[in-house]
């Protein structure tokens, strides 16, 4: 099955105001990284559940095609009844997964966090348990 991925002007719209925004998502603001949101057209399941994005770090051997540290991919029929507001919720929990460590050298190190308990903890205790649907 293709899969299209475009560029997407509404998802990085609503991605750059969590980052100037959100104090949980400082480390991104204060950082060089660089994300790119991507919408694709492919219903993504996963262990036979339902994924509604996800975060990637772009391997150094891909960025002359993207040129970013992270690719943020939200799979569109999987959210195609969620406004900008449940749209925010996704993209707030995909941006918790970046992640950036300075070495002792003051050099930038990117990794994607696994899924924790402080990031489900952060959107469930803002909009509850069901808090991407809800």
């Amino acid at each position: 099955m293709s899969e299209t991925r475009t560029l997407n002007d509404r998802y990085s719209e609503l991605g750059r105001a969590l980052v100037d925004s959100e104090p949980l998502l400082a480390h991104i603001r204060d950082s060089e990284a660089t994300i790119c949101y991507l919408g694709s057209d492919y219903a993504k399941k996963s262990k036979g559940r339902t994924v509604f994005g996800e975060c990637e770090r772009v391997a150094d051997k891909n960025k002359w095609a993207i040129p970013a540290d992270f690719l943020i991919v939200v799979y569109e029929p999987n959210c195609a009844d969620m406004d900008d507001e449940h749209l925010s919720r996704l993209l707030f929990h995909e941006l918790l997964h970046v992640g950036i460590d300075v070495d002792d050298e003051g050099v930038e190190k990117y990794s994607v966090r696994p899924h924790d308990m402080e990031d489900f903890r952060a959107c469930v205790e803002r909009w509850g348990v069901d808090w991407i649907s809800g």
